[in-house]
């Protein structure tokens, strides 16, 4: 499948910021202290993955650019997991394969020369945000950088969208016996 639908490739400074485009050590400020009256910030660097969509990017409908969070599946698969043992990780590992944790995405191998990566994750449920001018800046001082394809991108999408679509009612409906 890897051959007919890749999951990357690899784009150049001069394209345009879209979707899928993942960045590295990308800083966030967040506050620090107790907010009353404290000004002190906090500067975190995330590697992200761009989730806005492509045509908003391109057409500038958008200020800011909704970011999420990638991690590697090998560094981070022990706290999803919320244990070490070997069956956990498994079934945590096929349970992310299948789509059966809505919090995370679990996206494939980086084969690209130069930026191989193993299995990494994004994490759904903590989307962030940066002003659409910055992303573009970071991103055209990049000679090169990966982007997830179709069908793959469009998947992500889907993901992060039931985030937010979920629904809680309550089942009136009573449990059947027979």
């Amino acid at each position: 499948m890897e051959g007919e639908y890749p999951w990357y490739t690899l784009v150049t400074a001069a394209e345009p910021l879209a979707q899928g485009d993942i960045l590295h050590s990308v800083p966030f400020i967040s506050p620090a202290g107790d907010l009353r009256g404290d000004s002190r910030v906090d500067c975190e660097e995330y590697d992200i993955i761009v989730m806005s969509q492509s045509c908003d990017l391109i057409e500038q409908k958008v200020d800011s650019v909704i970011l999420s969070s990638i991690f590697s599946l090998d560094e981070h698969i022990t706290e999803i997991a919320r244990s070490d043992s070997k069956k956990a990780v498994v079934r945590t590992k096929n349970k992310l394969r299948k789509g059966e944790m809505i919090a995370y995405h679990l996206l494939d191998r980086c084969t690209v020369p130069g930026h191989e990566s193993g299995y990494i994750f994004v994490d759904l449920k903590n989307p962030r945000s940066l002003p659409l001018e910055f992303v573009q800046r970071l991103a055209a001082g990049l000679p090169y950088r990966v982007r997830l394809c179709p069908p793959y991108r469009e998947q992500l999408s889907q993901a992060f969208a039931r985030v937010f679509m979920r629904v809680g009612l309550p089942s009136t409906i009573p449990e059947f016996t027979e």
